[in-house]
């Protein structure tokens, strides 16, 4: 994996492996935004309920709140590709048995939020898998860009899936959404067994023994580089990391929307998702003035949605904000990534997913209860004050505190012993 200087953006892009990865994960994302637009469509039109969407995105991030832990701890001492290509066949399997259960009729949210939870279980162990082997394709100097650009499949196979799904629920029915979704999977297990061993970056394995969860936690909150960013997120991904919960509610109950304007919510700020995530590849460092300076922006930028009193106005303001999101999380997934010790990577990746994403059953039952009793512009104001929050007291600490170096081969790491 040798590299050259220069790249900008696309520099990872040189590595075999990681092009590899790359496109599996663009069809499988696609999918995956596909599968959720139909699903939340199909709960606000049929239920018209503000609980209902919160509770099947809660049941979605479910397992991963309590088993993200122990699945990332499994990262470090297991082969992670083949830890991958298991739960995306088991994705795979559940995704087609809810297309089935939706085609018969079974569209209740009951049976919607066990299929979410079941999905669910096998995200918890894909994610720190996924993330802590993207560390492994490429060379830590071009650690920023890989992770921008794995963001910006996120964001951007968000803006094609969210469009797509639109069109093809006009078309045909939201069920066909969740049949393409079944077999996106297909194109993560063929990218990873692609994969050349060789061109890999050997990492040292954890060896099994007790207590490798309460060490990894111990390494995260005795390290300041890692325990910040880790903090920071716990705030922004509980309160202010919502979208699917409030862009549908925002669209269906406070504008009215149609399918096509539904989706559209959706694939605007995915766009600015999309852009943000490539000014983050671009990017050669990872520091915590970038993580202030983007939390303060999307506060503002969520303080302007929630209270835009027209639908292209709130659509502008969408975008920014996914602009400003999709910089943070980047920058926030890059640091910690590249301040992390090897032997610890997978556990810390999977408090970074426990906290970004496994926050979401909290967070959902918060914004989908505040919607119910008020509105969805309250939501989106709740998260708009924490995002604000967490900016300022980013940004007293990197006029306070110096930042370390930022590639793992670089940082001191500090001995951590097991206790008790």
């Amino acid at each position: 994996m040798a590299r050259e200087d220069g790249g900008g953006a696309f520099r990872a892009l040189r590595v075999r492996n990681f092009r590899l990865f790359f496109l599996g994960q663009i069809l499988n994302v696609s999918g995956s935004w596909i599968h959720n637009t139909a699903i939340a469509w199909i709960v606000v039109r049929q239920h018209h309920a503000a609980a209902g969407v919160g509770l099947v995105i809660a049941m979605q991030f479910l397992p991963l709140l309590l088993l993200g832990a122990w699945a990332g701890a499994l990262a470090d001492r297991h082969d992670k590709r083949r830890m991958l290509i298991v739960a995306n066949a088991a994705a795979a399997v559940i995704a087609l048995a809810t297309a089935v259960l939706v085609t018969t009729g079974h569209r209740s949210v009951s049976v919607l939020a066990v299929m979410a939870l079941l999905l669910g279980a096998t995200t918890a162990f894909e994610l720190p898998t996924r993330q802590s082997l993207v560390g492994q394709l490429v060379e830590p100097p071009d650690l920023p860009s890989a992770i921008g650009l794995n963001v910006a499949v996120m964001t951007g196979s968000r803006m094609a899936g969210s469009a797509l799904a639109g069109l093809l629920i006009v078309l045909f029915s939201a069920t066909v959404c969740i049949y393409i979704n079944a077999l996106s999977f297909l194109a993560t297990i063929l990218g990873v067994v692609l994969l050349r061993e060789s061109e890999i970056r050997p990492t040292e394995r954890a060896v099994r023994a007790k207590g490798q969860i309460v060490e990894g936690f111990q390494y995260a909150i005795g390290q300041p580089a890692v325990r910040f960013p880790l903090v920071a997120m716990a705030v922004v991904g509980t309160l202010a990391l919502n979208n699917q919960v409030t862009i549908p509610l925002l669209a269906r109950i406070t504008f009215h929307a149609g399918p096509g304007t539904f989706a559209m919510f959706g694939a605007v700020q995915a766009f600015g998702a999309f852009c943000g995530a490539l000014v983050a590849a671009g990017r050669k460092e990872a520091t915590v003035s970038v993580i202030a300076r983007s939390a303060l922006l999307l506060g503002v930028f969520l303080a302007l949605v929630s209270i835009s009193p027209w639908t292209g106005l709130a659509l502008l303001f969408m975008a920014c904000s996914g602009f400003v999101a999709s910089l943070y999380i980047s920058t926030t997934n890059a640091r910690l990534q590249t301040v992390a010790d090897d032997r610890y990577r997978g556990r810390v990746m999977s408090l970074y997913s426990i906290l970004f994403l496994g926050s979401t059953p909290v967070g959902s039952v918060i914004v989908s209860t505040a919607a119910a009793l008020t509105n969805p512009r309250v939501a989106i104001a709740i998260g708009a004050a924490a995002a604000l929050g967490t900016g300022v007291v980013a940004i007293i600490r990197s006029r306070t505190e110096p930042d370390p170096p930022i590639y793992g081969d670089l940082v001191e790491v500090v001995p951590i012993t097991k206790q008790g």
